[in-house]
């Protein structure tokens, strides 16, 4: 009998965001736009925000590896292999290397509400 998935925690989704956020300040933060990001997948100009980080990087690659649209949708295992493909990515492509939030920095976010 196949073994019914463990989805993402209240606490992975708000990693998940705030891991968009802080991906975002650190392209920001290297002048970087979403088109130098994107290149290889061809946009136009944008400056990176946590929407654009989710839905230009992020979702793209999970639709790709895992072939599911939304996040909530994700095991704990799928956030942790889309992570990894991400960070190599941006470290390989722009010297970023951020960890994934953990509990302390997810804890000042408990009352927000994420999508």
């Amino acid at each position: 009998m196949p073994q019914k998935p463990i989805f993402r925690t209240e606490l992975q989704n708000r990693a998940l965001h705030l891991y968009f956020e802080w991906v975002a300040r650190e392209l920001q933060n290297q002048g970087q736009t979403m088109q130098d990001v994107v290149k290889k997948l061809t946009f136009t100009e944008i400056t990176p925000t946590k929407n654009s980080v989710k839905e230009m990087i992020w979702r793209p690659i999970q639709e790709t590896v895992v072939s599911k649209k939304s996040t909530t949708e994700l095991s704990k295992h799928e956030v942790s292999e889309i992570y990894d493909i991400i960070s190599m990515f941006l470290s390989k492509q722009f010297g970023i290397s951020l960890p994934f939030p953990n509990d302390t920095d997810i804890a000042p976010l408990k009352n927000e509400t994420f999508t």
